[in-house]
C-alpha cells in the first residue's frame, strides 16, 4: 500500500539527485515550457542512446506531487519484476498508471507532454552510470530544468479529479492524503487483462 517517500532523498532542489526504488535508480525532474515535439524527440533520443535506461515524459498537471509519481513507479517496478506490466514497455506502464487508464491513447492525451507547457521526466535504470549519463544528456537539452514543479494543492487535486471523472461532491476531493491514496489504488488496478477487456 502507500508508503511515505522521503522527498529529502532528492536533496531539496538539487536536480542532480538520484534515488533508489527496489533495484532501480531513479531521477525525476521538471522543465520549463517546451514544444511537445522537442520533448518527444528527447525521449526517443534517450531510448535510442541509452538502451538500459527507461524514460517517460509527463504533463505535470497529471501528477499529484512527487509521492504520486513514486508510488505509481513502485507499482510499475513490481509489475516488471513479476512480468505482468500492463504495457510492453515499463515506462508506458507508468504512464498508464499515472493516467488511471488502460487505454494508451487516453494516457498520452491526458498525461503526455503538452506543447507550450512545462514537462516532467522520469528516468529509471538498474545501471546507475547509464542513468546519470542519460539524465545529464536530458538536462542539457531542456529549458529551466528543476525538481520543484511537483505541485500538490486543491487546484491540482480538482484538475486531476475532473479529468478522471470524479464528481465535485466526492469524499476524495476534501483531503490530499485520501486523494493520493485513491490515485495509487487506481494505479494498482491497471492490468494487461483489464486493458484488453475495455
Amino acid at each position: 500500500m502507500l508508503t511515505n517517500f522521503d522527498e529529502t532523498q532528492l536533496n531539496g532542489k538539487n536536480i542532480s539527485s538520484v534515488f533508489r526504488l527496489s533495484n532501480f535508480y531513479v531521477s525525476a525532474f521538471c522543465c520549463g515550457k517546451l514544444e511537445s515535439v522537442i520533448g518527444t524527440k528527447l525521449v526517443d533520443q534517450i531510448r535510442h542512446r541509452f538502451e538500459n535506461v527507461y524514460i517517460q515524459g509527463f504533463n505535470p498537471e497529471a501528477i499529484f506531487g512527487l509521492q504520486h509519481l513514486i508510488e505509481a513507479l513502485k507499482i510499475t517496478l513490481e509489475a516488471l519484476r513479476r512480468g505482468i506490466t500492463a504495457a510492453n514497455r515499463p515506462e508506458l506502464d507508468l504512464l498508464l498508471r499515472i493516467s488511471c487508464t488502460t487505454q494508451i491513447s487516453k494516457a498520452i492525451s491526458y498525461a503526455g507532454i503538452k506543447s507550450g507547457k512545462c514537462a516532467c521526466f522520469v528516468l529509471f535504470s538498474k545501471n546507475k552510470r547509464d542513468l546519470l549519463k542519460a539524465r545529464d544528456y536530458a538536462l542539457q537539452s531542456l529549458p529551466e530544468a528543476n525538481s520543484t514543479d511537483f505541485t500538490v494543492n486543491a487546484s491540482t487535486r480538482n484538475t486531476i479529479a475532473t479529468k478522471l471523472g470524479l464528481e465535485a461532491s466526492s469524499n476524495y476531493l476534501t483531503d490530499d492524503i485520501e486523494f493520493l491514496k485513491y490515485l495509487i489504488e487506481r494505479a494498482a488496478l491497471i492490468t494487461k487483462s483489464a486493458r484488453t477487456s475495455f
